[in-house]
């Protein structure tokens, strides 16, 4: 799961990093339309964090974080893809959105795989997953200085193919004796110590 996360956050910290260098440098695009860019992004990003949430209530944490992840390729191609920076600003939004749905899942979906220690769930998660994700911010603005700005959008397309692989390697956690679980209907099922 940290491997996804980590993932995860290479993509969110690479488009959060340089969507408005791509709005500037390959739409040649004003400075405030790249900013307003930058907003989509993050404003889909706070859609994608709840309705993670939401999918995951639905079709448990697993199910949820893959639905997020295979929602990041259409998203990311289609911000690469898009033929004007107008067009692009729903590509944004959708990128932000897809790249959050998983986000608040793996949080609780850490804190079930490791129930007894739910602090060092959470700091894998958020802090070791998240941290090292960003160390990943300079490797793109290496590729940007070597092929140009596309160039890390088009390989931003690409990364979350690591992501599938390994959130398809995921079990589903195991409810501890003694505390209740939905049952497939939605109803509150009670396990007996």
């Amino acid at each position: 799961m940290t491997g996804v996360e980590i993932v995860r956050s290479m993509v969110f910290f690479g488009v959060n990093t340089f969507i408005e260098l791509y709005w500037i440098h390959h739409f040649r695009s004003s400075r405030g339309l790249a900013g307003t860019a930058l907003a989509c992004f993050l404003v889909g990003g706070v859609a994608g964090t709840l309705l993670g949430g939401r999918i995951a209530d639905r079709t448990g944490l697993v199910r949820a974080l893959q639905m997020g992840t295979v929602a990041m390729l259409p998203a990311l191609i289609a911000l690469r893809l898009c033929p004007g920076a107008d067009l692009a600003l729903a590509a944004a939004v959708a990128s932000g959105l897809a790249v959050n749905i998983p986000f608040s899942v793996m949080i609780k979906l850490g804190q079930d795989y490791l129930p007894s220690r739910p602090g060092t769930a959470s700091g894998v998660t958020l802090g070791l997953g998240v941290s090292v994700g960003g160390l990943f911010a300079p490797v793109f603005g290496a590729i940007g200085e070597t092929w140009g700005i596309a160039a890390i959008f088009t390989v931003l397309c690409v990364v979350p193919v690591l992501a599938l692989g390994l959130g398809a390697l995921l079990p589903d956690p195991v409810a501890p004796a003694g505390h209740s679980a939905l049952a497939d209907d939605g109803t509150a099922s009670h396990s007996s110590v």
